[in-house]
């Protein structure tokens, strides 16, 4: 019995260390230093205080992944772009937002179609004009652009 119990341990230890190194592995690869740093001074204290590594590990992979949620994940704010900021807006997080940006479009559209009124005379005035032109006038004009345009 005390020897199927020793491989036992062995085993989990064994499990606990692959865990560990693939957390500080992705920890790396991230760039997480908070996370290695707690990692590291968990294990080293548990470690000390209770001299079995499995435990110490175990601990260690503990401490990093509290860091991680805690500090990384839940207290700092990340930088967000512009389609975050729609994201948020959109799901109802900012109220406020979205009720200033619906006033910016509400805006935005009164004066598009204010201009576009105004530009019904002109549209009609260029209408006008370009059917006084002689027929094939603006054929040989274009024409006279593309040989200036390939001397």
């Amino acid at each position: 019995m005390k020897r199927g119990g020793s491989l036992d341990n062995q085993l989990l230890f064994y499990t606990v260390t692959i865990i560990a190194v693939l957390n500080l592995l992705a920890y790396f690869s991230i760039g997480d230093w908070r996370s290695i740093g707690w990692f590291v001074v968990a294990g080293l204290c548990m470690y000390v205080l209770s001299m079995s590594k499995t435990l110490a590990i175990l601990v260690a992979v503990l401490g990093g992944a509290l860091c991680r949620s805690v500090y990384v994940e839940g207290m700092t704010k990340k930088s967000k772009n512009k389609m975050d900021e729609l994201k948020d807006i959109m799901n109802g997080a900012n109220l406020e937002g979205l009720a200033q940006k619906a006033d910016t479009m509400v805006k935005r559209q009164k004066d598009l179609f204010h201009m576009a009124n105004k530009m019904g005379p002109l549209m009609k005035q260029a209408s006008t004009m370009m059917k006084q032109l002689p027929e094939g006038f603006l054929e040989k004009a274009m024409e006279q652009m593309g040989k200036r345009e390939k001397k």
